[in-house]
């Protein structure tokens, strides 16, 4: 269970965060000033605090400034909470060491789902996440995040959710033929009160049963959507679905910090390139940074031929670093399966890239308690063929 620490001077507040936070699953303590608050926190060890800007002695401010100062809490999640909303004030929060800063009077619906984005609290109830980001563009993320949702629907009996989580617009409409006719933008002026209604207006299905939910096209009005954002979508999905696959950009910046934060694990994928291996250290660092006991991040190689003049174990050497998959080159396949809206997963089940996805995919399904495997059906012709032989 996920200790999380208050500290605000009025008895009030103090009364109805605990109540929320318990009722969400979460254990609580408490200060009710900024000394009892730092007291609390070195002798509680807690995974996040929520903090009150305005309290009397020591504000919100100097708390933040002094635990960030102590090894053990300079990444513990503080969410500072103030009747000040300019923008400057929360710069100045930001500044002195918090992780996010919320409003007075805050919806429990948002304090609960910033929480979830920076704890990346996991149960069974909750659906397994893949998140997967590229070391740089143009390495094949989305080609392996449509392919690895696709293989895991047709392998577990559960429901699916593949997430475009590009901020300028996606191609996994493309890569699965769907129309933008509903794109998670629609979910921005409603990002306070998500729900399972809200959702099934904003998503896609594809022919597979697979749930899709696209970015904003390219053009649209709607203004691209942040990581916070993104990971407030991601929490709200975990309570509706059995495993998400998120499709993100290049990891480039420690703003998606929330999304890999909730994610059960992480997938940096690279192409046999000097310029994509170069650039893979640094987001490694991050996503490692970000690990919470139950998540693990990968290195994923993908486009790999002997013909690049490295092996794996050069590139293993390099990295210093294991390579969780390896997908081999197909050529032209891929690109004939995007022009066609028909990823290989569906198309051509013998080709390297399907086999090497559905091994991940059966690895995947194999560590999620709640997921059963889909049985295979017996194909007709197959039956004919077998009932043929034995005459």
């Amino acid at each position: 269970m996920k200790k999380i620490l208050v500290i605000d001077d009025e008895p009030d507040a103090l009364k109805m965060l605990t109540m929320t936070l318990k009722a969400a699953g979460y254990e609580v303590v408490t200060g009710a000033n900024g000394q009892e608050g730092i007291r609390q926190a070195v002798k509680e060890r807690p995974d996040l605090i929520v903090l009150d800007v305005m309290m009397p002695g020591m504000d919100g401010h100097e708390v933040s400034r002094r635990l960030r100062r102590m090894a053990d809490f300079a990444q513990v999640p503080i969410i500072f909470l103030s009747a000040l909303d300019q923008v400057d004030d929360k710069v100045k929060g930001l500044r002195a060491g918090g992780s996010d800063y919320l409003t007075k009077p805050v919806s429990p619906q948002e304090l609960l789902a910033r929480i979830a984005a920076f704890l990346g609290a996991y149960s069974a109830e909750q659906a397994y996440v893949a998140a997967l980001f590229g070391s740089k563009g143009g390495v094949g993320t989305t080609t392996i995040a449509v392919n690895l949702a696709l293989s895991l629907r047709q392998q577990a009996r559960a429901s699916v959710v593949l997430v475009d989580g590009h901020e300028e617009g996606g191609d996994i409409g493309v890569f699965l033929n769907i129309l933008h006719s509903h794109h998670a933008g629609e979910l921005m002026g409603v990002i306070d009160q998500l729900d399972q209604e809200i959702f099934r207006s904003a998503l896609v299905e594809h022919s597979s049963g697979l749930q899709v939910l696209l970015s904003p096209p390219q053009g649209s009005a709607v203004l691209p959507i942040p990581p916070s954002s993104w990971a407030r979508i991601l929490a709200e999905l975990r309570n509706m679905a059995d495993l998400v696959v998120f499709d993100g950009p290049p990891l480039r910046s420690a703003s998606w910090a929330p999304v890999l934060d909730l994610a059960n694990d992480v997938f940096l994928v690279i192409t046999p390139e000097i310029s994509a291996m170069k650039r893979v250290g640094f987001a490694r660092d991050l996503a490692q940074s970000r690990r919470q006991e139950s998540v693990s991040v990968h290195v994923l190689l993908n486009r790999y031929t002997k013909q690049t003049g490295f092996s794996v174990g050069a590139i293993t050497r390099t990295l210093d670093t294991p390579i969780r998959v390896r997908i081999d080159d197909v050529g032209p396949l891929n690109t004939y399966a995007i022009n066609h809206g028909v990823p290989l997963v569906l198309s051509d089940r013998r080709n390297r890239l399907t086999r090497a996805i559905s091994r991940l995919a059966r690895e995947v399904i194999e560590q999620q308690p709640t997921v059963a495997v889909q049985k295979k059906r017996k194909q007709p012709l197959a039956l004919l063929r077998r009932l043929f032989m034995m005459l």
